[in-house]
């Protein structure tokens, strides 16, 4: 006789290929389930899960919780990274493996920042004066070639990583020249490098405005502000548009090859993929259109700014899921969900300690009704991590009702919100406002319902990614609770500016 816990699946592995899978036991966590199907199906990729739900007609809903998968059932594995779309098909691979479809910056700054080589003359020049250095501890002195030629390796090497560095970051760029060449340390300097930070912060500065006149646009964006021969010219300071946090491709130039007229066909041809059905679109075609025309995606979002309605309608693929956490890749070089998840999971358990201790005045009140709501809940992981993310504003003593939404009827999903997740759920089902149960969630922009899910914590890191995508500024209430997300949770931080008295309290309470 067959025990309750045996998991018979049906996994659908793309349109022509499924697997039978029996597991003696049901995992108790979803991403358990997709460790067990990885190990037994031998997947290398990432990937998320979509089951057929039997109470709307055996149609495809993205598996949120264990406790929905009946003990037979058919489950379909969806990709959740786009270099995984690369296995799939040998256009792609051609596709990714050119670097002139990919992003410019592919990696982020780097812990370490690592000297380049200069010329042949510089460098026999340095090794003479490091190994004089180390005898007699004598410094080197450099003509003014000389100089010049580090300062522009060390700009053109810094460009890589960052076109706006912070001051944090130039200064751990001397730093790590004068480690390198101690015959560089400059004499009666607190740090031996202060001289070496500020010509590489001017260096930065007169780097950035010569590919700005070869066009580079990252930071020809910013070109035509007030000079001796653009007086009229806005303020030099006036509206710079740089990266957010962790932003490693923030507005790159255009494939070789292509324009702005060919990158507009390919972007057309994608808009014709979502004009079929879900069934018959071509997701591998979808995903190669979005990779190529990625510089002009942003073009236009960082440049123009244009309505949600009007993005939505040129860039269908951006709202998305799995288009979406591919746009925060490219943007980032981080995986959205995963990363999150990750963090998420790791500080949950010292994040419900902290509230507990929480619990004066009116945040404390409902940060109580929080927990007390919790409390009821099965203890599973989704719970777990509602209750940490919606304490969170509490804890911060932040305001959530203006982003953060319930609602017992269909139509009011649809309630007006600049940035707001609405959460469709039954009344008595709701305590403490905290929606851990729901029949969906609505993501909000400009006062219309853009993407919808199932889970809020999923909604939440969608609305996450298409603040990066799209360029948004945070909600103004909760710009604390967005911004432990970015810097603490998925690190993206690039010392640019210190963090919030409370934000570096609760990180710390975390670390």
């Amino acid at each position: 006789m067959e025990t309750t816990d045996v998991l018979k699946l049906r996994v659908i592995l793309d349109d022509i290929n499924a697997e039978r899978l029996i597991l003696p036991s049901r995992p108790e966590t979803v991403n358990a389930l997709i460790f067990e199907v990885k190990n037994k199906l031998n997947l290398a990729y990432d990937f998320r899960l979509q089951f057929q739900d039997p109470e709307f007609d055996n149609a495809l809903c993205n598996l949120v919780n264990m406790e929905d998968l009946p003990s037979k059932a058919t489950i379909k594995i969806v990709r959740a990274v786009e270099s995984d779309l690369s296995s799939t098909s040998t256009d792609d691979t051609v596709l990714m493996s050119d670097n002139t479809d990919s992003p410019e910056r592919l990696c982020r700054w780097p812990e370490i920042f690592v000297v380049p080589a200069f010329s042949y003359e510089v460098e026999y020049a340095l090794r003479e004066g490091n190994s004089a250095f180390l005898k007699e501890g004598k410094t080197v002195r450099l003509t003014r070639d000389q100089k010049h030629n580090i300062l522009d390796a060390m700009a053109g090497e810094i460009y890589k990583h960052k076109a706006y560095p912070s001051t944090k970051q130039i200064s751990k760029a001397a730093e790590a020249l004068v480690s390198k060449h101690p015959c560089l340390k400059e004499n009666g300097s607190r740090t031996g490098y202060e001289g070496w930070k500020n010509s590489l912060r001017f260096k930065m500065g007169n780097y950035r405005t010569k590919l700005s006149r070869a066009g580079i646009k990252d930071v020809a964006v910013n070109a035509g502000k007030r000079s001796k021969t653009n007086p009229e010219g806005a303020a030099a300071r006036a509206k710079i548009k740089r990266p957010k946090r962790g932003e490693v491709n923030f507005l790159p130039n255009y494939p070789h090859g292509e324009t702005k007229d060919t990158l507009e066909t390919h972007r057309i041809e994608m808009v014709e993929q979502f004009k079929k059905t879900s069934m018959e679109r071509d997701m591998i075609l979808i995903h190669q259109h979005m990779q190529r025309t990625f510089a002009l995606r942003r073009e236009e979002i960082v440049n123009s700014a244009p309505p949600i309605a009007e993005l939505k309608e040129r860039w269908p693929a951006l709202f998305c899921e799995a288009q979406l956490y591919s746009e925060f890749h490219r943007i980032t070089n981080q995986n959205l969900p995963f990363s999150f998840y990750a963090a998420l999971d790791k500080y949950t358990p010292q994040l419900l300690k902290l509230y507990k201790k929480r619990k004066t005045g009116s945040f404390g009140e409902k940060m109580e009704g929080v927990l007390m709501a919790y409390e009821e809940q099965d203890k599973n992981i989704t719970a777990a991590r509602t209750a940490a993310l919606a304490g969170l504003p509490l804890y911060l003593k932040e305001d959530s009702s203006e982003v953060f939404k319930t609602c017992k009827d269909e139509l009011e999903a649809t309630q007006e919100g600049a940035v707001a997740l609405v959460a469709v759920v039954n009344e008595d089902k709701v305590p403490a406002g905290v929606p851990f149960e729901t029949h969906h969630v609505s993501i909000v922009l400009e006062n219309q319902v853009v993407m919808v899910h199932r889970s809020w914590a999923d909604s939440l890191v969608i609305l996450f990614g298409l603040i990066y995508a799209l360029h948004l500024s945070y909600p103004e209430k909760l710009s604390g609770f967005f911004e432990f997300i970015q810097v603490v949770l998925l690190n993206l931080d690039d010392g640019r500016k210190q963090l919030k008295p409370k934000l570096q309290a609760l990180r710390n309470e975390l670390e």
